[in-house]
């Protein structure tokens, strides 16, 4: 079960109590006038709406209890989930750290072939951990620039120049930048009114589970 499949089952539970709070009032006040009466004074129809309401009072208790057992079981199976999806991305984060530049352009370019680019092409490496991939959507040409750099430092907005001056001297209508470091607020507000898409080391994580066997 998934967190919104938790979420709606909540939601159904409390709309059967709210129900059952109304219904178990209605029984009330249709045998207001029992309770005031001796047990001798009462007859058949008092006595079975009596019945009802403590039957009825019975059922939503344990269909109460049933559910509060069925969300505590998914909550402790979607909580198991998420711990294990969450060392896997650890796991899948250090992997991917440990690689050498040219093998995470490599990676980077798998991925984006899994999504449907076609002719891609790794350029020579700039430096130790850049590199530069041009590759086509159809037939648009993308230019993607990936930065392994696997440590805390945010990715400054001027690495987001370079790839934008790039674009602009090739006449490239669109770029994404890749790295597996997360960006400063300013590559942010740089990427907001230009064709660039960044792709920082949580969205890698989750894209590489989503789209292969990891």
């Amino acid at each position: 079960m998934s967190t919104n499949s938790l979420k709606s089952s909540r939601q159904q539970m409390m709309f059967f109590f709210y129900c059952s709070l109304l219904l178990s009032i209605f029984f009330l006040i249709q045998i207001r006038y029992t309770f005031s009466l001796d047990l001798a004074e009462w007859t058949a129809s008092q006595y079975t709406l009596l019945f009802l309401l403590l039957s009825f009072v019975v059922i939503c208790f344990l269909k109460y209890q049933c559910y509060s057992r069925d969300l505590k079981r998914d909550s402790q199976c979607i909580d198991l989930a998420e711990k294990k999806l969450t060392q896997k991305k650890n796991a899948l984060y250090q992997q991917v750290s440990s690689m050498n530049p040219s093998d995470f352009g490599e990676l980077v370019a798998d991925l984006f072939r899994i999504k449907g680019f076609k002719r891609i092409f790794l350029t020579p490496r700039m430096n130790e951990q850049f590199y530069d991939i041009e590759m086509y959507l159809e037939d648009q040409k993308v230019l993607v620039s990936c930065l392994l750099n696997a440590n805390t430092h945010e990715i400054p907005q001027s690495y987001l120049e370079r790839l934008h001056l790039m674009m602009r001297n090739q006449q490239i209508d669109q770029g994404v930048f890749v790295t597996l470091s997360p960006f400063d607020a300013d590559c942010y507000t740089f990427a907001k009114d230009k064709p660039i898409f960044l792709i920082d080391g949580e969205q890698l994580i989750e894209t590489l589970i989503e789209s292969s066997d990891w």
